[in-house]
């Protein structure tokens, strides 16, 4: 078994924070990046770090900078953090996957040891394995990576394709020929809706959600912008908080469809008589506006909305925002908090 490794044995390092709002999770990277300016952020929990530089440095082996950094986050910021070593980024993934919460689980830098590891995981945890991918593969008998590990290269490429195929037999060997590009937080626009009191009803913080994307969107459209991603924070009368992603289709910045994608994203919580006390929405993945191919989708309550989309946003420029809104949100609103 053979291992990609351009940095040192074991110095990759994968860290993953448990429940940080987004605006934490922005402020961490000061503190990663005191450690080694080789972090990629993997939003909205996570982050990898090349520690070969900082092991010559600092004289420190990679489980103690990551003990380092864990006791720091704690200390700063009140954070848990779980975290996985390895010779490279898919394997501190998965070892990071692996390991106990608050606990940093470093793979063995023995092709035997890293063999192990790797044979009896389900396929799905390979990048690049997908759903259909895997259905595929469990087609010809194939389950495990070990199972992909075991079949000559020209099999795999008969069944994936030349280059996929090639790439999962990499992968399936523990190589992964992907790079840690330094890279903070990617730019986005956040709202914060807070209510006075925690509340219980789904109607309310549904409105909160409208309130959110009639917010965004208009500052979306005001700033040129469109965004792919979408993120949902709820935070509860706890202070414990729940995150939920979504990569769209295509990039918007239409209050109808941010709302839509909000309220799916809300409705797959299934919360069950859990008082919430903020929602936090956040648009990322920004693009200028010129780039978007806006798909025509003969709903005619849609095309309206899009239509008179300009027209609020010019009255929002002339009168202030929010002049013009959605009739439910003219009754009292929780506070809100932009960023």
């Amino acid at each position: 078994m053979t291992t990609t490794n351009t940095t040192g044995a074991g110095t990759i390092l994968h860290l993953r924070v448990h429940r940080a709002d987004f605006e934490t999770y922005h402020e961490l990277f000061t503190v990663l990046g005191d450690t080694t300016p080789v972090v990629q952020a993997l939003p909205p929990d996570s982050a990898l770090l090349d520690l070969a530089g900082a092991t010559r440095y600092f004289g420190l082996a990679p489980t103690q900078l990551a003990d380092r950094l864990q006791t720091r986050l704690a200390a700063r910021y009140g954070l848990a953090s779980t975290g996985g070593i390895g010779p490279n980024r898919m394997l501190a993934t998965l070892a990071a996957d692996t390991a106990t919460p608050g606990t940093v689980h470093v793979l063995p830098d023995s092709p035997a040891g890293l063999e192990q590891f790797l044979r009896s995981r389900p396929l799905r945890v390979l990048p690049g394995i997908g759903p259909a991918m895997e259905h595929t593969l469990a087609r010809y008998g194939i389950e495990t990576v070990g199972d992909l590990a075991d079949l000559p290269l020209a099999t795999v490429q008969r069944i994936a394709g030349a280059s996929t195929g090639r790439l999962l037999h990499e992968r399936a060997h523990g190589t992964d020929r992907r790079t840690i590009a330094p890279a903070g937080p990617p730019a986005t626009i956040t709202s914060t809706q807070r209510f006075d009191r925690d509340v219980l009803d789904p109607a309310e913080v549904r409105r909160a959600l409208l309130a959110a994307a009639t917010d965004l969107g208009a500052r979306l459209r005001a700033a040129r912008q469109i965004a792919r991603t979408v993120e949902l924070q709820v935070t509860y009368a706890d202070r414990s908080t729940t995150t939920r992603s979504r990569t769209l289709r295509e990039p918007t910045a239409h209050t109808p469809a941010l709302q839509r994608v909000l309220y799916e994203l809300f409705s797959a919580l299934a919360l069950q008589r859990a008082r919430v006390r903020a929602v936090t929405v956040r648009v990322g993945e920004l693009a200028t506006g010129a780039q978007a191919a806006e798909q025509l989708t003969f709903d005619r309550l849609i095309e309206d909305a899009r239509t008179l989309e300009p027209v609020i946003d010019r009255a929002g420029q002339c009168f202030g925002a929010g002049i013009v809104c959605p009739a439910v949100l003219m009754e009292p609103r929780p506070r809100a908090r932009r960023a």
